[in-house]
């Protein structure tokens, strides 16, 4: 897949194309690269997705503390990985998100990109204050010679995959949920730094992540079956998310993981845990050997959980 900034644009005389954020190029999103991958290849045309940075919430202020799924490189991965041709990112600004449908498709669409075919999701508008919705869309692209498809809507158990849902579900750390409608298990990338070296007085010594993406999509608080995955190996392990408070230290934020059979210093390395299923939720630990009992008991836990996750998914443990 090649990218490009907008202004610059792919060089191809006509484009099949789709448009939206994007984030985390869920189930719902798959079935709309489905399409426009259908319809470039019925119109003997390159696919296309339009993309946007920073996310329109962020900018219009509705939004400003966002978190979401995923990073512009994850978004690029993830795209790729669904055979797209071409990914062209267009800056979001106030100046965008105030101009009308009509312009937009024409300058942006007709003229800049070169748009022959359109593909859109079901709830998906264009232009100021979302006016552009899809019989507005369709209208303009008649009118311009754009044929429009539109995708219905994708639903997992009667309920419409949504961003906002798969966000929802990570907060109240429903993770299967979240993992169903991502169609792959929930990541966490980032780099491993130097922690307190609690773990590792007991046993459990634990790789401390600093986020990569500031604005990463955080599970809520608590203990993790993970697969993690570490310069194109893969291991199982546990992850603990919340507030470092026990043995009087003072509360921070902090993201660690324990690597089941493993002794390897990785210390600055990048790394990425994804999310299988939940343990429990955070609980109070008053010493050392309170906190080694709770993690061997989330050890014996955890190692069922994948072992059943990579027996389902039919991949080695």
């Amino acid at each position: 897949m090649q990218i490009y900034q907008f202004p610059h644009t792919p060089a191809e005389s006509a484009l099949a194309a789709t448009t939206g954020f994007f984030d985390g190029v869920h189930c719902g999103h798959a079935a709309v690269l489905s399409m426009l991958k259908r319809v470039a290849l019925a119109e003997g045309l390159p696919s296309c997705v339009v993309t946007y940075d920073p996310h329109p919430r962020i900018v219009l202020g509705k939004d400003s503390g966002l978190r979401l799924l995923c990073s512009n490189e994850e978004k690029q991965r993830l795209l790729a990985a669904h055979g797209i041709g071409y990914l062209v990112v267009i800056p979001f600004t106030q100046t965008l998100a105030d101009m009308q449908p009509d312009r937009f498709f024409e300058e942006y669409l007709v003229k800049a990109l070169r748009v022959k075919a359109l593909t859109v999701g079901f709830d998906h508008n264009i232009g100021k204050n979302a006016l552009g919705d899809f019989e507005k869309i369709l209208q303009l692209g008649q009118k311009h010679h754009v044929p429009v498809h539109q995708v219905h809507p994708y639903a997992q158990n009667t309920v419409t995959v949504s961003a906002t849902k798969i966000r929802s579900a990570l907060q109240d750390g429903h993770i299967a949920t979240a993992n169903n409608m991502l169609g792959y298990p929930y990541p966490i990338s980032g780099l491993v730094c130097k922690g307190m070296s609690i773990g590792r007085t007991i046993g459990y010594p634990t790789a401390n992540i600093r986020l990569a993406f500031s604005r990463k999509m955080l599970p809520k608080d608590g203990a993790y079956a993970v697969r993690v995955r570490l310069d194109g190996a893969l291991y199982n392990g546990m992850l603990n998310i919340g507030t470092r408070s026990i043995f009087g230290h003072p509360e921070a934020l902090c993201i660690e993981v324990h690597i089941f059979d493993f002794s390897q210093d990785i210390y600055g390395r990048s790394i990425t845990v994804d999310l299988i299923d939940r343990l429990r939720d955070v609980k109070k630990i008053g010493s050392a050997d309170e906190l080694k009992k709770l993690l061997e008991k989330d050890e014996v836990k955890a190692r069922k959980m994948l072992c059943d996750y990579c027996s389902g998914a039919g991949i080695a443990p």
